[in-house]
């Protein structure tokens, strides 16, 4: 698509309107290149991505907003905005976004938010239920659904009437009331641990209605991890080739996708007989009551029985293995030099591989059919045989992904980093498996940039040593494929403007001297302060602690 005349005027005209909303806005030469370079690339004029570092005070959040609503608005797509942690999301959604519908009125957008920080509506109801019947129905399906005391269930009482009365949206960022931990693991849930459309709650599901807006919005505020996840499912963003996509704080994106493809499972193998038993007696208890409209081979007993066999024999015998490389300590770890396995483990992962993954299939095959019975069956039990084979889904699809990279050599050009460890976890012996790629360039490319047409990527260090070519190396993004690489001056003149003052200080910053360091701190700044020469001061402390000291010292 071309930048049209009347797009190119749209978008000077958002700009110009911008600054009427800001006082005291100031045009800043590296913020209009950033928007001419935006537009290029995400119009397909220029190169196939952009890599842009905006050094800070160039405005690069509005940079890339108003060109990419423009855009996104002429070609029908969605702009996805994508950050690196929560705090960066949320500022966009609630702070910069209301800015720009102030110029642009009709403007639509959401936050898309990982399923863990919303509460589930029929946790909440449990929880803040003080009638014994409805938690004896809801703990039927988990245990975990009764409050621990009375205290715990006024608190839950009390979200329930604010999300009930829309005071509140279900994130747990956007609630004054104090939720621990504790009490957000049981609020929440996990995939494993959702009905979907099978729950009584679904319509009002505030994850859900998060996530049915994002078909509606124009603009879609997300985080890596979240876009990771949704590319690789082929869930809750819209098709890739319909989405503009902009990787806000881009620099942090190989680490993310990193941390999102690392795979980690239990395999001790007294735990894996047990659940290979659960999930033979749950197939069984399908079969006798839910029986599927077609019957999968697999669900035969002796087949079924011969299949978790093998596998717990394989599991048995890659314990014993382990064992014997791990240090004798009760709690010990092992790591594969290069990510090299012994022939016989490799052996062992490559058939696990397989046979999780015919595993991951007959669950999956029961959860589809599960999910079609209607109001013919005791719903309860229904619900509750959907639960489970949902996290037996959960179980052999993490187990499969373990065993697929642990059969790997090498990703993206680099050794699959591969160990075991030995942990003690309430008096009990579990052995864990991890592996995680050392580079994902591979995986970002066939995830991202092969799938979206332009990805602007951007941060306000995306360089190192002056050059891109470690952002290159890591990400994968490389010129011979058409993406553009550009570096914007700083807004500042630091050589003029900026001058550096190391004090003569009487007390060095050691623990011994802390309060007298930080008072002779206090006493510099207050007299800085005084002498009229400084309009203001930004102090930034390691620690709240010096933090609360020098404010004090100050007064």
């Amino acid at each position: 698509m071309a930048l049209t005349a009347a797009l190119k005027a749209q978008i000077a005209a958002w700009y110009k309107a911008l600054q009427d909303q800001i006082p005291d806005f100031i045009p800043r030469a590296p913020q209009r290149q950033m928007i001419a370079d935006v537009a290029r690339t995400l119009a397909g004029e220029e190169g196939r991505h952009l890599a842009i570092e905006a050094p800070t005070g160039v405005g690069k959040t509005l940079s890339y907003l108003i060109p990419g609503i423009a855009i996104a608005r002429e070609e029908q797509k969605t702009l996805v905005v994508s950050t690196a942690n929560v705090a960066l999301q949320d500022q966009i959604f609630s702070k910069d976004l209301p800015l720009l519908r102030k110029i642009i009125p009709d403007l639509r957008f959401t936050a898309a938010f990982g399923r863990g920080r919303y509460v589930c509506p029929r946790n909440l109801a449990a929880l803040a239920s003080s009638e014994p019947t409805q938690q004896d129905l809801l703990a039927f399906l988990d245990d975990e659904l009764t409050p621990n005391n009375q205290e715990e269930q006024k608190r839950c009482a009390r979200l329930k009437g604010d999300l009930d009365g829309y005071k509140w949206d279900g994130l747990r960022d956007h609630t004054d009331i104090a939720i621990d931990d504790d009490l957000w693991r049981r609020l929440s849930t996990d995939k494993a641990s959702c009905l979907n459309r099978n729950c009584h709650y679904y319509r009002e599901c505030p994850f859900f209605v998060a996530r049915r807006e994002i078909q509606e919005a124009e603009v879609v505020v997300a985080n890596h991890a979240l876009v990771m996840a949704a590319m690789e499912s082929e869930a809750v963003l819209p098709e890739p080739k319909h989405l503009l996509l902009v990787l806000d704080e881009g620099h942090h994106l190989p680490d993310v996708a990193r941390d999102a493809l690392e795979m980690s499972a239990e395999i001790t193998a007294s735990w894996y007989r047990l659940q290979l038993d659960l999930f033979s007696k749950l197939v069984a208890t399908c079969m006798e009551q839910f029986r599927p409209k077609t019957t999968p081979p697999l669900a035969n007993p002796e087949r079924l029985n011969a299949h978790c066999e093998e596998v717990y024999e394989l599991i048995a015998s890659l314990n014993a293995i382990l064992n014997l490389y791990m240090p004798a300590a009760q709690e010990a770890e092992h790591r594969f030099a290069m990510g090299e396995l012994p022939d016989e483990v490799m052996e062992i992962c490559q058939r696990l591989a397989k046979l999780t993954e015919t595993l991951r299939g007959l669950a999956e095959s029961f959860l589809n059919d599960l999910s079609e019975k209607t109001g013919s069956h005791d719903i309860v039990r229904l619900h509750r045989v959907i639960l489970q084979m949902n996290r037996a889904l959960g179980m052999f699809e993490a187990q499969s992904k373990l065993w697929r990279l642990a059969s790997m050599a090498q990703s993206s050009g680099a050794p699959v980093s591969k160990w075991a460890t030995r942990e003690i976890r309430e008096g009990q012996l579990h052995v864990w498996f991890h592996c995680v790629g050392i580079r994902v360039s591979d995986q970002l490319e066939r995830l991202l940039w092969r799938s979206v047409p332009h990805i602007i990527v951007t941060s306000a260090t995306l360089r190192s040593l002056n050059s891109f070519s470690r952002l290159q190396e890591m990400s994968g993004l490389k010129e011979k494929a058409g993406d553009r690489f550009v570096a914007l001056d700083s807004p500042f003149n630091h050589v003029e403007q900026g001058k550096l003052v190391i004090p003569q200080m009487r007390y060095e910053p050691t623990i011994d001297n802390e309060e007298q360091h930080i008072a002779e701190m206090a006493a510099y700044f207050r007299e800085q302060l005084e002498s009229k020469k400084h309009h203001g001061m930004l102090v930034l402390f390691a620690s709240g602690r010096a933090d609360a000291a020098f404010s004090g010292a100050c007064r």
